[in-house]
């Protein structure tokens, strides 16, 4: 079970809200907590485009719940009817990301006893009550958000880059040296898929932040693009490490002057993958990487020559048909090597130019988060 700063924030959002509606008396608190569950958001700029939504859908809601019962009564067909249109006109502005919401904030208007127990004045005033009650719940979630805990995405993606990373090399090692047993890295790749994914996702949460201040905008675009590669780089050796466990078998019947060719490549862009990690945390000099990579040179020949050169002395079919394969794995292998570049010559520019500004605050993590 992993207890992260989100279910922190969720705690902390309801019982303000609850501190807050017994503090100034209104009733029943249950909504404002609800909707402060409902309302709380990955990240600040999602938090304030909710807010802002929120108010448009739950104010449609409000108003079609008011409307209805004094038009119809309050009864489980009118309900259901207002909760159809309040969904339709709100798919019809865009707003169906706050439906949930919109839909309690109607049946919350709608359950109270409309006519002889309630006239329409107090009707009236006991939805507005309830309205408030669920704006302050997304009220409060918003100021959670601004003030509890601020996400350190960068932090966040770097360690788990870096983590499922590592994972990677440990399979293709073993992959390259036919140490493994298929079926346990294919359960392994399954969980790399979904933690790829996520991290993904996190970028995509990190993308939307926007920095108040004008003159940080650029250095925050920077960073952004940075990340985007660093994590396109992890995407790219994920699908590698794909590809070799597919055609594993296909492998294992090259000869052994290619497979130790394609092991020395395979070491050659891992490295270079390790140093650009330890580049964003200032650990090693910007050219560094580049010194390395241009250093290195075992064979007298590219990969792709050896490939044709061994695929041009075959005369069996089926080994030419295994031998072709591999060239799926040698063009994930120059699409992972052309990540990394990329990568690495962004984190030479952006730590050698603009140092003032171009800070990445890493801190000190172990696991994934």
């Amino acid at each position: 079970m992993r207890f992260g700063a989100r279910v922190l924030k969720t705690g902390i959002a309801v019982v303000l809200t609850f501190l807050i509606t017994n503090q100034i008396g209104l009733t029943p608190a249950l909504i404002a907590g609800i909707a402060a569950v409902n309302a709380l958001q990955p990240n600040v700029y999602r938090s304030l485009e909710t807010t802002w939504n929120q108010f448009r859908g739950n104010t449609i809601g409000a108003m079609s719940a008011i409307v209805m019962v004094l038009l119809f009564g309050s009864n489980v067909l009118i309900i259901g009817l207002t909760v159809i249109l309040v969904l339709a006109m709100l798919l019809f502005f865009k707003l169906q990301s706050v439906s949930t919401l919109a839909v309690i904030t109607v049946v919350a208007i709608m359950d109270v006893p409309f006519g002889a127990e309630l006239g329409t004045t107090d009707f009236l005033v006991t939805a507005g009550t309830r309205f408030s009650l669920v704006m302050l719940g997304v009220l409060v979630s918003l100021l959670v958000n601004l003030v509890f805990i601020p996400p350190r995405y960068e932090t966040k993606m770097y360690h788990n880059c870096f983590n499922i990373a590592n994972d990677i090399f440990k399979w293709m090692r073993l992959e390259l040296n036919s140490v493994t047993e298929s079926q346990n890295v294919k359960k392994d790749l399954e969980q790399l898929q979904k933690r790829v994914t996520k991290l993904e996702t996190m970028y995509s949460w990190y993308k939307e932040e926007r920095n108040l201040l004008k003159k940080q905008r650029f250095s925050d675009h920077r960073r952004k693009v940075l990340f985007k590669h660093l994590i396109a780089s992890t995407r790219q050796a994920y699908n590698l490490l794909k590809r070799i466990n597919r055609y594993e078998n296909d492998y294992n019947h090259l000869s052994d002057d290619l497979k130790y060719h394609i092991r020395i490549e395979m070491d050659e862009m891992m490295a270079y993958h390790e140093q650009v990690f330890m580049k964003f945390t200032e650990k090693i000099k910007p050219e560094t990487s580049e010194l390395y990579v241009e250093g290195a040179n075992y064979f007298d020949m590219s990969l792709m020559t050896h490939f044709l050169t061994d695929y041009s002395q075959l005369t069996d079919e089926d080994d030419k048909l295994q031998y072709e394969n591999i060239l799926e794995i040698i063009t994930s292998m120059h699409e992972y090597s052309r990540a990394i570049d990329r990568v690495d010559r962004l984190a030479n520019s952006f730590f050698s130019y603009h140092t003032d500004k171009n800070k990445i605050d890493i801190q000190d993590e172990t696991l994934d988060i």
